[in-house]
């Protein structure tokens, strides 16, 4: 969202981005992190799951909770970061369409570099949380069918990708 905000709305970019509204947006980061959380204590949700040695998200306890995290968890921020790139696209066609060829305008290396650096993130976090979201949907949609057919090393690798997702970012 800030690389949309610095490229489509660059004149209003500081003021988006002053000091004041960026601590408001970490405020706000960390409340609804908290309010994310607050449903598992009252669904029941977060159990041991002997296949991954680890106590996480029971897929399998609410139908409906299930459906909402991956909706509010995955599909919407994944669908609010596809929006942002595919705007910032359709702004670099339009800017280079109205430039001359002879005059065509360069990136700064460090703003490319930070561009696709961010999208590169993006795609890896797709991919790494795709599988266990998937499979979340499918056990929501018919837990009785779903769950005997997910082979244990499927359910296994889908969990060990998402947590790696947190590795490749350092990276």
């Amino acid at each position: 969202i800030d690389r949309y905000c610095y490229i489509c709305h660059s004149l209003k970019y500081d003021k988006l981005y002053s000091d004041r509204n960026s601590l408001c947006y970490i405020v706000l980061i960390w409340v609804l992190t908290f309010v994310a959380i607050v449903p598992n204590l009252f669904v029941g949700s977060l159990q041991y799951d002997p296949r991954i040695y680890s106590c996480t998200f029971a897929q399998s306890v609410s139908s409906a909770y299930t459906i909402a995290v991956v909706f509010f968890h995955f599909l919407l921020p994944i669908a609010v970061v596809t929006f942002c790139y595919l705007r910032i696209w359709i702004l670099v066609i339009q800017v280079r369409r109205r430039v001359k060829p002879d005059n065509n305008p360069r990136l700064k290396p460090h703003d490319f570099r930070n561009f696709v650096t961010m999208f590169v993130v993006f795609v890896l976090f797709a991919v790494c949380w795709a599988p266990l979201n998937f499979i979340g949907i499918a056990v929501a949609v018919n837990p009785e069918t779903v769950i005997p057919r997910i082979p244990e090393w499927l359910f296994v690798s889908s969990y060990y990708m998402a947590y790696f997702n947190s590795c490749l970012n350092a990276i």
